[in-house]
């Protein structure tokens, strides 16, 4: 009797106490995670590049994140709310309208099967933690943008951007200017 009692106590341990020991960063999601289930030839790859997204490198994946709005620090990383609202985190969860086939619904990456949860939970940690290494895209000067919004309004700042983080506000953009990856990296115009 005493054994089937300490086996049982043994398998109730063992069972739901797995913690993800993975460290929740670009590197590791991207080498991991997005590249394995994203970047493959037809899809997000260097090769195809579909909807500018390539997730091949943690490189371009900071490129992808930053220019293409799939995580905006710091909005994205307030609270959990913000987390689960994300592009990135919709996109893999509950779908995004279709940016290739407008009006046709919504769309959940990767296409052909879903990702797994705890993937999903690390990418969710890693945004939790501040997106660290896709806050900005760094330009010849080590300057990038970043933009917040303050009082539903968006403010755009110029930013000293060290490995892809945001370390420093250089300038706030005046109210009539942007700056952003596509138009002046690291200026406001």
């Amino acid at each position: 009797m005493h054994r089937f009692v300490l086996v049982g106590a043994l398998l109730a341990g063992a069972c739901g106490s797995a913690t993800d020991d993975r460290p929740p960063t670009l590197d590791y999601i991207t080498e991991t995670i997005l590249a394995p289930s994203c970047a493959s030839a037809q899809c997000h790859s260097a090769f195809k590049r579909e909807v500018g997204d390539e997730f091949d490198t943690p490189e371009a994946a900071r490129q992808s994140i930053v220019a293409n709005g799939l995580v905006h620090y710091p909005d994205d990383t307030r609270d959990e709310a913000s987390i689960s609202s994300s592009f990135l985190i919709r996109t893999l969860t509950v779908g995004t309208a279709s940016i290739l086939s407008p009006g046709s619904g919504n769309v959940r990456m990767p296409y052909d099967a879903p990702m797994p949860d705890a993937d999903i939970e690390l990418i969710k940690s890693w945004i939790r933690a501040g997106a660290p290494g896709a806050q900005c895209v760094a330009n010849a000067d080590g300057r990038g943008c970043q933009v917040e919004e303050v009082a539903n309004l968006p403010v755009y700042r110029v930013v000293t951007c060290v490995d892809g983080n945001a370390t420093g506000v250089v300038q706030v953009c005046p109210s009539d200017q942007i700056c952003d990856f596509y138009m002046g990296n690291g200026t406001c115009l």
